[in-house]
């Protein structure tokens, strides 16, 4: 499987960075919903989208925002496993190496460095003293999502 994982702390953006690829997906991509939702502005959320990779096959990619319990862990997991499809990638936030969820993420999904593609964008918090936090915010998000892209548009993603 491959994992397009946003990893950090609390409230480093990992959910919002996720909800900006899913509507990148969907209205950049022509992704269709298959299941879940996407919601129209930004709250948790899972969901389920179909489009075409760069050789117009069709793919299915599943999709996670919120993974700060472990009772969304396991409400993920349930609905990936509910839903039975034959996913291309997961995209879906994972908390740094300093919380126990992250194990409990790695143990639930079964994730393993020899059988998984796992890419991983750390995410950190933008220091709000000084001038101009508001661009220095904006290039933040930018980034994240032009690196985010990059790598779905290459190998093992290739959309």
């Amino acid at each position: 499987m491959n994992y397009l994982l946003f990893g950090g702390t609390q409230a480093v953006g990992k959910s919002n960075a996720i909800y900006r690829l899913a509507l990148w997906l969907k209205n950049k991509k022509n992704f269709k919903v298959l299941a879940g939702i996407l919601p129209a502005s930004f709250s948790d959320f899972s969901v389920i989208m179909s489009g075409l990779d760069k050789n117009g096959n069709e793919i299915i990619v599943i999709i996670n925002a919120a993974t700060d319990t472990e009772e969304l862990i396991d409400r993920f997991k349930k609905f990936m496993t509910d839903h039975n499809f034959k996913y291309h990638a997961v995209i879906s936030s994972i908390r740094d190496k300093s919380y126990d969820l992250r194990q409990y993420f790695i143990t639930t999904f079964n994730l393993s460095k020899t059988k998984d593609v796992i890419a991983e964008i750390p995410l950190a918090k933008i220091n709000k003293n000084g001038n101009n936090y508001d661009d220095r915010f904006k290039w933040y998000e930018e980034q994240i999502d032009e690196l985010a892209i990059y790598l779905l548009a290459n190998n093992p993603f290739n959309i």
